[in-house]
């Protein structure tokens, strides 16, 4: 009996899966019109309190939406995305994908960045991948990690700064408003029981199409180390230097695209 059908429900339901894994792992911030700093000495710069939502794209098929939230309250930064597929790839998946960062930045503190609390990953109930990541940064300068992924807990302990990657669009949005010139930095991310280096260099500058205007942009190139795939962002200076278009990269074929359709301040 042929077996092709099922084979390719496989397969879709795979690829649907990944690609709003993708939306999630490179989370993009909207076009900003003001910028907010949790502390008016702090060196560094948050955007404004928004929500967000982004059109993603497999192959230059629409197969979902990304919404994105970012609120600055009472010394406490919650960062919110959720993936949700729509069309084709809504019959094979059927949970909301959904990553929670929570940092710690007292408007009275010293503190000259936040501090990340926490991070949440959950696909569904007792999916093998979700994980829960904890952070104590009170130990000797070092940091500890208490995770767990796949059902199973474990332990980090690094004297690197780091970060959850859902965090990297706004590392890098920070990174330029500070330093307008930066063509290259790297951030240590935690994520699934390890500790990598992600590292972002300037490939281009260019124009792209933005609400019916011509917006000039950097585009940046961002590679994990050992990692098989590489992103590229457009950050537009006028904008903050936050991503208007997204795209992921898996040897050196493009797999998925994200740009942004919605925004409004809270």
């Amino acid at each position: 009996m042929d077996q092709q059908p099922a084979r390719q429900l496989t397969v879709y339901r795979t690829k649907a899966c990944f690609l709003l894994l993708f939306a999630l792992t490179l989370s993009a911030l909207p076009v900003l019109f003001t910028n907010v700093q949790a502390a008016s000495d702090s060196s560094f710069k948050l955007p404004a309190n928004h929500q967000s939502t982004y059109r993603i794209e497999k192959y230059g098929s629409y197969v979902g939406n990304l919404k994105n939230k970012l609120l600055y309250e009472k010394g406490v930064i919650s960062y919110s995305s959720v993936a949700t597929a729509k069309g084709f790839a809504a019959f094979f998946l059927k949970a909301n994908p959904t990553e929670i960062s929570i940092l710690n930045w007292p408007e009275t503190s010293d503190l000259t960045q936040p501090e990340q609390q926490s991070y949440l990953y959950t696909q569904e109930k007792k999916h093998k991948k979700n994980q829960q990541i904890l952070f104590d940064h009170s130990v000797n300068g070092k940091t500890l990690i208490n995770g767990s992924y796949k059902f199973k807990p474990y332990k980090l302990q690094t004297e690197h700064l780091v970060w959850s990657r859902q965090l990297i669009p706004l590392l890098m949005s920070n990174d330029l408003q500070q330093n307008p010139v930066i063509t290259s930095n790297s951030f240590y991310i935690t994520d699934k029981g390890h500790i990598r280096k992600y590292t972002y260099t300037l490939e281009d500058t260019e124009d792209i199409e933005f609400e019916n205007q011509k917006v000039p942009v950097l585009k940046f190139k961002i590679i994990k180390e050992g990692g098989r795939r590489m992103s590229y962002v457009w950050l537009s200076k006028n904008h903050y230097y936050l991503p208007l278009k997204i795209e992921q990269y898996k040897d050196n074929d493009l797999s998925a695209r994200m740009l942004i359709t919605h925004f409004n301040l809270i």
